[in-house]
């Protein structure tokens, strides 16, 4: 057996027909000529036992359109996994009260004009940066945002076999989290995707950008 090859592997049918499916129960609205291009566009299968072909899905502009964007794939990660799904209650996009004053929760390390409604291929190593000092040292534009919460829905095995030892759980270090209940300092923490063995459930979650457990990596896209 290759020790290289990626278990997890899909081809790229399988993964339109995963797109096309959640294009269907969750009204995104997707057109055929971008099914078309998409078929016509996808880039070979990375090289790597953690390397993957996926998407980026993104919806308007701006600081609405990144709210937008991450709500609709937390959704899907929903539906896909069923009653086996939690989500930190600080893990928040958009404006959310604090001190009765609406706070913005979420925004992307790129800057949030940055964001483009968009559908298109990307691939990246889930298994980069796992030894690192913390999150900050290794992040940068090509760390992964709303692209690691396609990733879960459309991976959904791999997900599931997180393990912490040769499957780590990533975090999305393209995102910066507010979360001022936990302290004054704002934008300290990074969304994150997990598994739990013993409650079988997958867990959209965050940890301060300190966080240098190897049990984690910080996927990049590659170029």
């Amino acid at each position: 057996m290759d020790a290289d090859k990626n278990p997890f592997e899909l081809s790229v049918e399988v993964q339109l027909a995963a797109l096309r499916l959640a294009n269907s129960e969750e009204g995104w609205g997707i057109t055929e000529e971008v099914f078309a291009r998409l078929a016509e566009t996808a880039p070979e299968w990375p090289k790597g036992r953690l390397a993957f072909r996926s998407l980026r899905i993104r919806w308007g502009e701006g600081d609405e359109g990144v709210a937008k964007t991450f709500e609709a794939h937390a959704k899907r990660i929903k539906k896909v996994f069923g009653g086996k799904f939690w989500r930190w209650d600080y893990l928040l996009s958009g404006k959310h009260s604090y001190n009765k004053k609406p706070v913005v929760r979420l925004r992307l390390l790129n800057g949030n004009n940055t964001h483009r409604p968009t559908v298109e291929w990307i691939t990246f190593d889930l298994n980069a940066n796992p030894w690192r000092w913390s999150i900050t040292a290794v992040r940068g534009p090509r760390s992964l945002a709303d692209e690691l919460f396609v990733f879960t829905w459309m991976f959904p095995d791999y997900v599931r076999d997180i393990n912490h030892m040769r499957n780590p759980a990533p975090f999305a270090g393209g995102y910066e989290l507010n979360v001022p209940e936990h302290g004054s300092e704002l934008w300290q923490h990074v969304p994150c995707v997990d598994w739990s063995h013993d409650g079988a459930w997958v867990g959209l979650i965050a940890s301060c950008q300190s966080n240098n457990s190897s049990s984690y990596s910080v996927p990049i896209l590659r170029e």
